[in-house]
């Protein structure tokens, strides 16, 4: 028989081996941290659903709400900043006008 076969013959014919298997595999290690964890513990899970504003706070993280209200902010800054410019431009053609006026009346003097 081929290799494949042999190893999951010696690994475990039953059929509840396998499943404890995949529901149990072991501990996980969490990369850089010493931390290993059963598959099925959830006392991480738990302590971040009741810490997450801390946890939000201390890394500078941002929520959904907060990237809509800034979108927000953003647009209305980019229509000020488009109205000021419209604002600016009345007004050097204003100057301009008011300028060549004056220019006309030292040329009556």
């Amino acid at each position: 028989m081929s290799e494949f076969v042999d190893e999951n013959i010696k690994k475990g014919s039953n059929v509840l081996d396998r499943i404890e298997e995949l529901l149990f595999p072991g501990e996980i290690e969490i990369e850089g941290t010493g931390y290993q964890r059963r598959m099925l513990d959830r006392r991480l899970e738990k302590y971040l659903d009741k810490h997450f504003d801390e946890y939000i706070e201390e890394f500078g993280l941002l929520k959904e709400i907060d990237l809509k209200v800034y979108e927000e902010k953003v647009d209305q800054c980019e229509k000020d900043v488009e109205e000021l410019k419209e604002f600016q431009k009345d007004i050097t053609d204003e100057i301009d006008v008011l300028q060549k006026r004056l220019d006309r009346i030292e040329k009556e003097l």
